[in-house]
């Protein structure tokens, strides 16, 4: 018997290895609480980036890496990625008091006052003299400082500009030049306020880094200080406004009222900072080079100039040490995924992203292989659910991840639409690579507050990110096929830009057929009101009107369909994943016998007018006078005029006679005293991209096109359906040429359905504003 249990013990010993090796670590909310305590300690002075506290915070979570035995996947083999952001800084001692012959009073920073970016440095008392609008402008008649001397001194200005004389003076208030005019004439700083209740408080100077002056202070100031300001002097701030506004001229004047200002700002246009970088390499010899990504931004505001430290617990030390919890469990488990995993930590988020904008143009591994990447930023905070967004724009990446999700955990995991904006997988997802952004759903408190501590963080938070975003970490590296899709960043920018189809159909049909679809990448679909044939007169004007009613009423109910609107354009709909209805009618008929009723039917919902045939319109060359009068009550209307089949005299005719902008549709590039026309009426080339044309010939006139009168004059135009395929695919084709050819940001959108939405608003021009049809009788 002892022989027995004596050998039932050996067994257990020789089990009790290999239980417990086989036994798998699981996410340690406890463990990433830990981190968050570490980077949101108030000896990490906030983390911000190119500030000591930031080097602190990317030495800590570099040494995790190496502790936890992470490979490097920085630069040169270590766990760093250098770059340089643009360091402005505001030190401890910040300080603004007021004297008045009687009073005397301090201000708070951050409440009261700011120091703007590219403002110097200042330690002194002096003298504030009120400069309207800071305007100096002798040459054009005006000039704010023609009766003040400034030298020595601080000018007080408003943000705004005269008027009666905004367009005289554009240049000259444009807020560098008011900065170089006060310093030219030997001002010693500035303080900018607005005057307009309803702007938002904390307003930026809109400056360029050129100003910069280490020994020129530029403020902003809230209305405490300028009623402080004008508290005991003979008159008060509205009047001297009035009097510039209503007669033209400068209303300045010393006011006697002396401040103290001391303020130490530190400017660096290339201070050095790095993002956090490890890996696991992948195990299989085929899908090691591709990678799956998962960070967060470590970075947070660092320090006020009262010593406050913005301690940054959930923003976003929540997100960073959760990737840094999931990357040590993966190694503790002897994880081998088949996909290189990498894991992020990203500086420069509070600056605008700099730091995985940089990578994405930068990567340490390339950027063509990647797969995926999942942003975690304010993981701490909420009410328990989890939303995973960026399904519209990564559908198949969803599509793995779902299937092997646990029923429990697909209860609290929310997939959403997504898009880019506001965190690290913005620049991601411009690059093409299907990004996901986890932040918890409910309400964040303290969000850039100093209040944002280590007390306010739910661990069982971190414990559900962290449990998930494992999980889809792991499927998604080792889940075989092919997840890099063919020109991803253009199918990105298809999906992104805010898409216009120019392929006409009846409203009545494309309402019908249409009203369900969701998430389309068509944002806005010009659709004609349909005409019975055979109608003409009121009778037909009373049929399109009851087209518009009918459709209104049908847009209302329909899931995927929106009419549009002018107050929303097209973004709240596509927010909500649907597509804008834009109605118009094809030819004037319904006006030809007056233009008057051009104006009716635009306040009952039609947007624009297509003309195909403008031989009605002209006499030869020459406009007729019906001509003229119908192209009179088009103006009049709010319409959009889009026009083709012109020859280059009733181009420039039409030109020349219209007082509203329009859309000329052509599938060649116009002559060039037709484009000095289009360019000087604000008009529009509509160049057409016509059915089954090769995009890269199309691209080769529309950059020749570009060239000529710019972007702001210019619009895609497809002639193909581009819900169907083939439009969609040629249309595709052609955002992959602008991305090669490396277009800018305003280029792009403007030659996508920017310039088309400008000018469909200068038509309007405020005539019309209504955004359903309503009947008239």
């Amino acid at each position: 018997m002892k022989k027995a249990i004596g050998l039932l013990l050996v067994l257990i010993l020789l089990a009790t290895p290999s239980l417990a090796k086989d036994k798998k670590l699981t996410f340690d909310e406890m463990a990433a609480l830990s981190y968050i305590k570490d980077l949101a300690c108030d000896c990490m002075l906030g983390r911000q980036s190119g500030h000591p506290g930031g080097v602190m915070g990317e030495e800590y979570i570099a040494d995790k890496f190496k502790q936890w035995g992470l490979e490097p996947a920085g630069d040169n083999g270590s766990y760093f990625q250098e770059f340089t952001v643009e360091y402005r800084y505001v030190n401890q001692g910040a300080s603004f008091e007021v004297w008045t012959d009687k009073l005397h009073r301090d201000f708070y920073y951050g409440e009261d006052w700011r120091v703007q970016r590219y403002s110097g440095s200042g330690h002194f008392v002096a003298e504030v003299v009120f400069g309207g609008y800071g305007i100096h402008a002798p040459e054009k008649g005006y000039d704010d400082y023609a009766d003040i001397d400034v030298k020595g001194k601080v000018v007080l200005f408003t943000t705004g500009a005269p008027v009666k004389l905004a367009d005289k003076l554009e240049e000259e208030a444009k807020m560098d030049n008011r900065i170089k005019a006060a310093k030219k004439l030997g001002a010693v700083g500035v303080i900018g306020f607005q005057r307009a209740l309803n702007q938002s408080r904390y307003f930026r100077l809109r400056l360029s880094k050129e100003l910069y002056d280490p020994h020129f202070v530029i403020l902003s100031a809230e209305s405490r200080i300028t009623d402080f300001i004008f508290k005991e002097l003979k008159t008060d701030l509205r009047y001297p406004f009035q009097e510039i506004d209503d007669k033209g001229k400068p209303m300045s004047f010393a006011t006697g009222v002396n401040v103290y200002i001391s303020v130490d700002a530190e400017f660096d246009p290339e201070r050095k900072t790095r993002n956090i970088l490890a890996k696991i390499t992948g195990s299989d010899k085929q899908m090691k080079d591709e990678y799956v990504i998962i960070g967060g931004h470590m970075d947070h505001l660092g320090v006020n100039p009262y010593g406050d430290v913005y301690n940054g617990a959930n923003d976003n030390a929540s997100g960073t040490a959760v990737m840094m919890e999931i990357a040590r469990i993966m190694k503790l488990n002897k994880a081998k995924p088949k996909r290189t995993v990498i894991f992020a930590a990203w500086a420069g988020e509070e600056m605008g992203l700099l730091g995985s904008r940089h990578y994405c143009d930068h990567p340490t591994h390339p950027i063509e292989k990647t797969i995926t990447y999942f942003n975690m930023d304010m993981v701490a905070h909420g009410n328990g659910m989890v939303p995973f967004s960026g399904m519209y724009y990564g559908p198949w990446i969803w599509d793995a991840v779902k299937e092997k999700l646990s029923k429990e955990m697909l209860e609290y995991i929310k997939p959403g639409r997504g898009g880019p904006g506001g965190s690290d997988h913005s620049p991601f997802l411009a690059k093409g690579i299907p990004a996901y952004g986890v932040m918890t759903r409910g309400h964040h408190f303290k969000y850039h507050h100093v209040r944002d501590d280590t007390d306010l963080v739910k661990p069982y938070l971190l414990k559900r990110v962290g449990d998930f975003v494992q999980t889809a970490t792991k499927i998604m590296a080792d889940e075989p096929g092919d997840f890099i899709k063919p020109k991803r960043q253009a199918v990105y920018n298809l999906k992104y830009q805010d898409l216009i189809n120019f392929k006409l159909n009846k409203l009545a049909n494309v309402v019908e057929h249409k009203k369900d679809v969701k998430d389309s990448h068509v944002d806005l679909q010009l659709s004609i009101i349909g005409e019975k044939e055979g109608l003409s007169g009121d009778e037909l004007r009373i049929d399109i009107i009851n087209n518009l009613f009918t459709a209104a009423e049908k847009l209302k109910a329909a899931e995927g369909l929106e009419g549009f609107s002018p107050s929303n354009g097209i973004n709240r709909a596509v927010r909500a994943g649907k597509t804008s209805i834009l109605a118009g009618l094809m030819g004037f008929n319904s006006f030809i016998d007056d233009p008057k009723w051009a104006e009716v039917l635009a306040k009952q919902g039609a947007y624009f007018v297509i003309v195909d045939n403008p031989a009605a319109l002209f006499e030869g060359e020459e406009l007729t006078e019906n001509g003229k009068q119908i192209l009179k009550g088009i103006n009049r209307s709010g319409l959009l005029l889009m026009v083709k089949g012109t020859t280059t005299a009733q181009a420039k005719a039409l030109l020349k006679a219209s007082k509203k902008p329009f859309v000329l549709l052509e599938k060649n590039l116009p002559e060039q005293d037709v484009l000095d026309l289009i360019k000087e009426k604000e008009a529009v080339v509509g160049l057409v991209l016509a059915k089954g044309a090769a995009a890269a010939e199309y691209f080769e006139i529309l950059n020749k096109a570009k060239e000529a009168v710019g972007t702001e004059h210019l619009m895609i135009v497809n002639e193909d359906c581009v819900w169907k395929d083939a439009g969609k695919g040629q249309m595709l084709d052609v955002i992959y040429e602008i991305i090669k050819a490396e277009y800018e940001r305003e280029d792009f959108r403007n030659v996508i359905s920017r310039t088309f939405l400008r000018v469909l608003t200068a038509a309007r021009a405020d005539k019309t504003s209504q955004a359903s049809a309503r009947r008239p009788f």
